[in-house]
């Protein structure tokens, strides 16, 4: 949030304050590059303080806020500086970095931010949105990376579920229309041992950022400096498919048919009734029970999003066809793929199933969302 007030347009302001430095009315502002980037009115006084804290005053009113989780240590001589990357950061009298506001997105996504988790410090980079349109403080809906099983990221209302954004699967996201390499911004996925994380990039002089609105909408925003105003570029929700588990188990949305939820090759609905009613949620069933190793296979599926990551296995070493293997032996494996789909695929993906019995196998995926 302490970003948002920090993006000013005065060429012969500075781009950094020290400690009882003070901000007031627009009289003394940071400044990036010379360049507005999003311009926001000061109205109250902001002010660094000796913990390396930024604090807010409001007239002769006590703090009304203050960046208390951003510097973990007294410091002596906190210097805060804005970067040209619009990172705030703060430095200790020993010139270390000891707070960054990249660590802390709010409602927004700016690039060169990571979207994720360090696993050594626990921290979690995550959005959440704004209460209101004028009222900043902590709203409904947050964009989450969860790191449970294969990274995958969720988009909440308070403790509900309602979107997924599919893993990486080397050239975007699954469950996602990939497109071909453009001109504007690159992206990265990194999943290692000491932490897993989304970024990006732009290539261009064009500026960007992602935004999680006050209503849950997810919206990548470009600055068009003939109107001087944002405009909307992309929406990470594009159709009825992107809604959470919308066909249930074994279901298949597609974005071409209506009703949009129709049944893997192989299954039924599992409760009829309540699909005549619209209601798709309780998925599909097999409509003959499989064996386990007795000689049953694997249908393929192109063109969907793989399902929910979180109880699944990942090899990042394992061929397709030892996925393949590896899959049969485990009778609780629901389907594989590959973890990278470039060059013909790399690693291992295996989908467990969550309502699993002994005496049934399904070789497919569960629910998906199809584009071709």
């Amino acid at each position: 949030m302490y970003s948002s007030f920090l993006l000013l347009s005065d060429c012969s302001a500075l781009d950094t304050i020290s400690a009882n430095q003070e901000i007031k009315d627009g009289a003394n502002e940071l400044v990036v590059e010379c360049r507005n980037f999003q311009s926001r009115e000061v109205q109250e006084p902001i002010l660094g303080d000796m913990t390396g804290n930024l604090v807010i005053l409001s007239g002769s009113d006590p703090v009304v806020w203050a960046s208390n989780s951003m510097v973990p240590v007294w410091s002596s001589s906190p210097v805060v500086q804005l970067l040209d990357t619009r990172n705030l950061n703060v430095w200790n009298e020993n010139k270390n970095l000891i707070g960054q506001s990249f660590d802390y997105p709010g409602d927004t996504f700016l690039p060169g931010m990571k979207f994720g988790k360090d696993l050594v410090t626990g921290l979690q980079r995550s959005m959440t949105s704004w209460k209101s349109p004028d009222d900043p403080s902590i709203g409904e809906y947050s964009n989450i990376m969860e790191t449970n099983g294969y990274p995958q990221t969720f988009g909440w209302k308070g403790q509900v579920l309602v979107s997924r954004l599919g893993p990486w699967n080397g050239l975007g996201f699954s469950g996602f229309p990939i497109k071909k390499e453009n001109g504007i911004y690159t992206t990265e996925f990194v999943v290692n041992e000491k932490e897993m994380y989304h970024r990006y990039a732009l290539k261009s002089s064009v500026v960007q950022r992602v935004v999680l609105t006050w209503d849950g909408k997810t919206l990548l925003l470009q600055w068009i400096e003939r109107i001087k105003d944002w405009i909307v570029y992309a929406v990470s929700q594009v159709d009825i498919c992107d809604r959470f588990s919308l066909c249930g188990p074994h279901g298949i949305c597609s974005i071409n048919k209506h009703p949009p939820c129709t049944c893997m090759q192989g299954f039924e609905p599992r409760n009829s009734e309540e699909w005549k009613a619209s209601d798709w949620a309780s998925g599909c069933i097999h409509k003959r029970p499989l064996n386990c190793g007795n000689g049953d296979g694997f249908w393929k599926i192109a063109g969907v999003n793989v399902p929910d990551t979180r109880r699944s296995w990942d090899y990042v070493n394992m061929t397709l066809g030892e996925c393949e293997t590896s899959c049969k032996r485990k009778c609780s494996c629901t389907g594989y793929g590959s973890l990278d789909i470039r060059n013909g695929g790399t690693g291992c993906l295996l989908s467990r199933n969550r309502w699993y019995q002994k005496d049934s196998l399904y070789y497919v995926f569960l629910s998906a969302k199809k584009y071709t």
